[in-house]
């Protein structure tokens, strides 16, 4: 007869349960260190993101101040920022920039939304595009931005817009119509990560628990973010339904 195998001892069985759980435990630390890692990262960018602002609306005032000309291929200072100007003593007009009494008057998310469509409804389809050309688009297309500083107003909506990226050059934006697989990607992420907490066995430290229900929180507010930035993304990168014909 063969012989049968030997069942695995209590004692073994204990130890391997434990070790299991320290890894468990380990696991969810090094989750919460990438969490960490991920959001100085956000911050860094963000930071990153307001100097650039910061020195593409300073550029704006070099012209006026030093007599600098201004880049190539972006609007001299009569342009757009003649606009700006009107829109800055517009000001005791109840700060709508300036805008005529037939302009939709745009506030919040509204603007960067607003100037996605026109960018991608615009005749030439340009992908990417200096922000001064793209605001000057946006008020030809007959929109104004409330505020005391549209276009800055307008620079920091575009920059929060989840289908809109920073071009290769200074002060050009580009539309990133891969931003809906991007977040999909992050919102499975996301969800796994909340399976693998909820995975955690039931006899972790009180310690672990609290740094477990940290994270779940953690993870749980950037999913709303996501799944907002996901659905405003998917809306505005939605191919336009075909027109029916009256006759149809």
């Amino acid at each position: 007869m063969v012989p049968q195998t030997p069942t695995p001892s209590a004692r073994l069985l204990r130890a391997a349960a434990a070790e299991r759980a320290e890894l468990a435990r380990h696991r969810t630390r090094l989750l919460a260190a990438r969490a960490s890692l991920r959001e100085e990262l956000e911050r860094i960018e963000a930071s990153l993101g307001e100097v650039d602002d910061r020195d593409a609306l300073l550029a704006r005032l070099t012209p006026a101040a030093g007599g600098v000309p201004a880049a190539a291929g972006v609007p001299a200072a009569g342009g757009v920022l003649a606009a700006d100007a009107r829109g800055d003593a517009g000001a005791e007009d109840g700060g709508h920039g300036g805008a005529t009494a037939a302009a939709t008057i745009l506030r919040g998310p509204a603007i960067r939304r607003a100037a996605v469509r026109v960018l991608l409804e615009a005749p030439e389809r340009p992908e990417a595009l200096h922000y001064r050309r793209w605001y000057a688009l946006l008020g030809e297309a007959g929109y104004a931005v409330a505020g005391k500083d549209p276009l800055a107003v307008f620079l920091t909506q575009l920059s929060r817009s989840p289908v809109v990226t920073r071009g290769t050059q200074h002060g050009v934006y580009a539309i990133d119509r891969d931003a809906p697989r991007r977040l999909r990607a992050r919102l499975a992420e996301l969800h796994a990560g909340l399976r693998t907490l909820a995975s955690a066995p039931g006899t972790a430290a009180a310690s672990d628990l609290a740094a477990i229900r940290e994270r779940r929180s953690q993870i749980t507010a950037e999913t709303a973010r996501v799944e907002r930035a996901l659905e405003e993304a998917e809306t505005l990168l939605a191919p336009p339904r075909p027109v029916r014909s009256a006759t149809a």
